[in-house]
């Protein structure tokens, strides 16, 4: 089992616009039409692309599958937080301190809660690892990452993704293999947001 993390492009969020809800920028749209077709040359085993139900994720799902006539399917547990998923994250205290390294966990550990609806996800797209689909999902920057970080078992780390940028990982031989993180090939540096 192969999966693409996705994170949709750029939206009018994130040019200054009020909402949670809002549409793709034009720049958003460029860079969903460079993944789709990227995605068309490079991934051909593509059997499922899954979206967020939020407009920005859909819209991006949608332009991408222009490329690949995939069936979308939405999944609500991918909707991004409404808070900083940055300040949530557990913190280990300092290396440098003496004693065992431990968690700091915000005072109303909704961290835990958001991870449990990833894990969700993952819970129902990993049913059966060791089936040979590739599975595409079109999300936001925290749940792509805490979808990771549940992997990955570290969800003290803080994982940037650029618009459109995708997280790359592998099920092989009872192993997790990481592939790529905040992986843009498609995209030329003047179009990372």
């Amino acid at each position: 089992m192969r999966l693409i993390l996705i994170r949709h492009g750029q939206s009018l969020a994130q040019v200054g616009n009020a909402g949670d809800d809002l549409s793709l920028t034009e720049l958003g749209k460029q860079q969903s039409e460079l993944l789709g077709q990227w995605l068309k040359d490079n991934e051909l085993d593509i059997s499922s692309l899954i979206s967020s139900p939020l407009r920005r994720a859909r819209e991006t799902a949608k332009i991408i599958n222009g490329y690949l006539t995939t069936p979308i399917s939405i999944d609500h547990d991918l909707r991004e937080t409404d808070r900083d998923l940055l300040m949530e994250l557990p913190r280990l205290v300092h290396p440098a301190d003496n004693g065992p390294h431990y968690y700091v966990l915000p005072h109303d550990n909704y961290y835990q809660r958001f991870a449990e609806q990833t894990r969700r996800v993952l819970n129902r797209l990993t049913e059966n690892p060791s089936s040979v689909q590739t599975v595409a999902i079109v999300c936001h920057g925290g749940t792509a990452s805490t979808m990771l970080r549940t992997l990955l078992r570290c969800h003290h780390l803080h994982i940037w993704m650029h618009n459109t940028a995708m997280h790359h990982l592998t099920w092989r031989d009872g192993l997790w293999e990481l592939r790529g993180v905040n992986y843009a090939p498609h995209l030329p540096l003047d179009m990372l947001t």
